[in-house]
């Protein structure tokens, strides 16, 4: 049962420290990055719209935020629901794109973030802010 625990803690440490680096990288390189954002939306057809293009260059930050989330242990389930969200988003859009193997990769990285949902229970030290988790004591 413990190997479950450190495997759980690993995986998400892992997935975190990729989705930092993945961020840190585009923003390092964010006229490389903006201009495949541009090349993308030039590609698709369904996703045209003009409030998708406005957020777009926003995802290495929310990429490199939701990481360190995953990686200091804090809204641990709210920041996975919003990585399912946001790669499955990003998958559907990629297909859309053509660009099968990113696509691809995000569709992994989501498969990944559902995993690590369900298998919340293994996750006993995580720091949750939630209304739920806070006791009143009378």
């Amino acid at each position: 049962m413990k190997i479950r625990i450190y495997l759980y803690h690993l995986t998400r440490v892992v997935f975190g420290v990729l989705l930092v680096l993945s961020g840190t990288y585009n923003v390092i390189r964010y006229s490389e990055f903006l201009e495949r954002l541009d090349i993308y939306f030039g590609n698709v057809t369904v996703f045209n719209i003009a409030f998708i293009e406005t957020l777009a260059p926003l995802v290495p930050f929310e990429e490199f935020v939701i990481g360190m989330f995953l990686i200091l242990g804090i809204f641990i389930r709210k920041a996975l629901i919003t990585v399912i969200i946001l790669f499955t988003f990003f998958t559907l859009f990629l297909v859309d794109a053509d660009c099968l193997l990113f696509a691809f990769a995000h569709l992994v990285f989501c498969g990944i973030a559902i995993v690590l949902l369900k298998k919340d229970n293994y996750d006993m030290n995580s720091i949750n802010y939630d209304e739920d988790s806070y006791q009143v004591i009378s």
